[in-house]
């Protein structure tokens, strides 16, 4: 189906995932395939979700609902543990396209100033294997790192990971980015230019005196000055 993807947010709901730093895995792999899903949907590409809120839904059930919605991606958020630090892209590698997409993620990811660890090959992964589909499964950093997760550990980190991939799978789609959205100009302050009349001209001082008069009793400013 072209010009649309089907997005995993790995674990959820009484299943955390990996943890550490304060942070659980479940929370940041919904928040990246939110920031992912908006950024997609924004170039009018058609997002097929696993789940966009914190419930179960473990890999049994991602792969039955990727394979039924007939996509020709499948991209699975996750976040690594174990020591190690940096981004890490799982694909089957004997599959060109999925290399292709992996290398595409790793370039956008690197690009918020992550490292990577490379493109490795997934098929022992069930989402990998067991998905016909194109299928990547991206791990954006170390959880349990306390220097890696510095990249991600606020909301607002987590989403702009999400759209980095967004990227990435607009650029695989070959779908151009159009940017971020403007901001709305700031309200243009009042003119504080001031602006002079000039009541008339006269050749006696008195009749000037008395225009004067009159202006000053309608409630403006006057004088009198020279030419």
């Amino acid at each position: 189906m072209a010009d649309s993807v089907f997005l995993s947010a790995g674990h959820g709901g009484n299943d955390p995932g990996a943890v550490g730093n304060g942070l659980k895995e479940k929370d940041i792999n919904l928040q990246t395939l939110l920031g992912c899903k908006a950024e997609l949907e924004r170039h009018n590409v058609k997002v097929f979700s696993s789940r966009t809120t914190d419930e179960n839904d473990g890999v049994y059930e991602e792969v039955r609902e990727a394979i039924a919605s007939g996509v020709d991606l499948a991209v699975s958020f996750h976040t690594n543990a174990g020591g190690g630090n940096g981004f890490e892209a799982y694909c089957n590698t004997a599959n060109p396209d999925g290399v292709r997409f992996s290398k595409l993620a790793e370039k956008y990811i690197k690009a918020l100033g992550q490292n990577s660890r490379g493109v490795k090959d997934g098929t022992h992964l069930y989402f990998i294997r067991e998905t016909p589909m194109t299928a990547v499964l991206l791990e954006c950093f170390f959880i349990d790192n306390a220097a890696d997760k510095n990249i991600g550990d606020t909301r607002a980190e987590q989403r702009a990971l999400g759209v980095a991939y967004a990227k990435a799978i607009l650029e695989y789609m070959g779908i151009d980015y159009k940017g971020n959205i403007p901001a709305k100009p700031a309200p243009s302050e009042p003119s504080k230019k001031l602006y002079r009349v000039q009541a008339g001209a006269y050749a006696d001082y008195a009749n000037a005196e008395k225009m004067r008069d009159k202006v000053i009793a309608a409630g403006f400013a006057a004088f009198i000055s020279e030419e």
